[in-house]
């Protein structure tokens, strides 16, 4: 029972001192998701895996997605698009477009994202496949912290009522 405390105090000890002589413990962060196996709308027989990287404002992230497909024949298109302030650290085609077979149903995708500012963004993919219908998919990118910084909005009015008022300039307009 002693050595089982003594070796809890010990590992005490050396966490604190690793904290007060500045060490720090690294901590890889990603965000994962899938809609395999999940309820999905009509639309093209497609499901989504992605990986992404939660990165600092500045960073590159790497997200990587697999798109899978029972479907045998055709094309699959997808056009990639990004919320504003996240851009693609790396040229890509906008469209891009698979020739579908029996032999493969995993399509695999891997995007170098950044952004300047902390916040959630999204990389929206439209997948399409010939005869079978259209998908949209959008996987979320976290940069910093995750959060949008608020700006200061204008301050609230209230009623004698205690309820909130929204006050807005007038706009008079004659026809």
């Amino acid at each position: 029972m002693k050595k089982y405390r003594m070796k809890t105090v010990i590992l005490i000890l050396l966490s604190t001192i690793s904290v007060l002589w500045g060490t720090e413990t690294l901590t890889y962060q990603e965000t994962k998701g899938s809609t395999v196996g999940k309820y999905a709308k009509p639309g093209a027989p497609v499901d989504i895996t992605y990986t992404s990287q939660n990165v600092s404002a500045g960073a590159v992230s790497e997200v990587n997605i697999v798109l899978s497909t029972a479907a045998k024949n055709g094309t699959m298109k997808v056009k990639l698009n990004s919320d504003k302030g996240l851009s693609f650290a790396k040229e890509y085609s906008q469209t891009l477009q698979y020739d579908l077979n029996e032999k493969q149903h995993e399509y695999p995708l891997q995007l170098l994202m950044s952004a300047d500012s902390d916040g959630v963004y999204y990389i929206k993919l439209l997948v399409n496949i010939e005869g079978e219908g259209t998908r949209a998919f959008a996987v979320p990118v976290y940069i910093g912290e995750g959060r949008v910084k608020k700006t200061k909005g204008k301050a609230v009015s209230k009623s004698a009522l205690g309820e909130n008022i929204s006050v807005s300039k007038a706009v008079e307009s004659t026809e």
